[in-house]
């Protein structure tokens, strides 16, 4: 694979690898070139209506989902966007005939342009394969993380990974280089668990949670938002990135019921550049930020979600019989200072 920004001064390497669509029931194969590198701003993509073969036009959840693919790095063995040329006393020569979505993703990168296949065919053509272009491909299950796990605890068995926490996760990210990190994590965390791996830090799933509370937590504590009793608060326990959705929880819940909430925090993976205690400060940082956010919005400051305290990670090192709790009083200092 090759980075995104590298494309345009790699051409001749990344072109190589790129297949030539198939509309030979449509259009001869002479009518379609081989990859052309093209600027976008030589590129007329219309507007947000996107490709005239669909209804529902550009999808922006699409377009980030594909500028993070990219992010990472590109493949060399998939089609590529198609363009058709109108001339050269246009100030805009080309125009986009599909791939509004990865055109788009790429233009958000930053990158001045990519490579094209120019297809030459009437008005009809072009829209015959606008909507063949939208044809599903063959049939093919996708990459489930179950199915990840369960190669990759075969090869650990077999012995041709080895079996350690940094060992595992650099494979998997060289494996997989265009997954989500959060699925790459999650997967990680499975086959740390089901080959017994020695780790650091404790990694925490749904399932994890709900083990860690009926086996070590000397206190009960409730998540997914439910009522906890013991408290009458509801209890949420969210990863560091994701207070900002358990406060709009939270806050809908104590406008319907008078109700305040907490919540219980852990951190994603621990790497050198992102240590544990660098996360851990993230969290206090972010849910202190979001509390003052919403005291300017609403002129007064509301304790409707309570950071009660952290997931213990570190073996050796954290108690592993409760929580590290916060300072209540600290945090409403923090909250209501300038």
């Amino acid at each position: 694979m090759i980075q995104i920004k590298d494309a345009w001064a790699n051409r001749e390497e990344v072109e190589s690898g790129i297949p030539t669509p198939d509309y030979s029931h449509i259009i001869d194969a002479k009518q379609i070139s081989k990859p052309k590198w093209i600027e976008f701003s030589k590129i007329d993509m219309g507007d947000m209506e996107g490709n005239d073969a669909r209804l529902d036009g550009i999808d922006p959840a699409t377009v980030q989902e594909l500028e993070q693919s990219f992010a990472k790095g590109i493949r060399r063995n998939e089609e590529i966007a198609a363009v058709k040329f109108r001339g050269d006393e246009f100030d805009k020569p080309y125009i986009l005939i599909y791939g509004y979505h990865r055109t788009y993703a790429q233009l958000n990168l930053g990158v001045k342009g990519f490579a094209f296949n120019v297809i030459d065919a009437s008005e009809t053509q072009i829209e015959d394969i606008q909507s063949f272009e939208n044809e599903p491909k063959p049939p093919k299950r996708n990459n489930k993380e179950a199915d990840i796990v369960q190669i990759k605890a075969k090869q650990l068995k077999k012995g041709t990974i080895p079996n350690n926490e940094d060992a595992i996760l650099a494979n998997l990210k060289k494996t997989y280089p265009t997954r989500a990190l959060a699925s790459i994590q999650r997967i990680a965390a499975k086959l740390f668990e089901e080959m017994g791996t020695p780790v650091k830090y404790s990694y925490y799933t749904a399932a994890k949670i709900k083990q860690w509370r009926a086996d070590n937590c000397s206190e009960w504590f409730e998540i997914d938002g439910k009522l906890d009793d013991n408290l009458d608060e509801y209890g949420f326990t969210t990863k560091i990135g994701g207070l900002y959705r358990t406060m709009h929880r939270a806050l809908q819940n104590y406008a319907e019921t008078g109700k305040v909430s907490y919540v219980n925090c852990f951190t994603d993976t621990v790497t050198k550049g992102s240590t544990l205690e660098q996360q851990r400060k993230s969290i206090l940082n972010e849910y202190i930020t979001l509390m003052k956010n919403h005291a300017k919005v609403y002129g007064k400051s509301v304790m409707f979600l309570r950071l009660n305290g952290l997931f213990p990670q570190a073996y050796g090192v954290d108690d592993w019989k409760g929580f590290i709790k916060y300072d209540q009083k600290e945090i409403k200092k923090l909250i209501e200072s300038n």
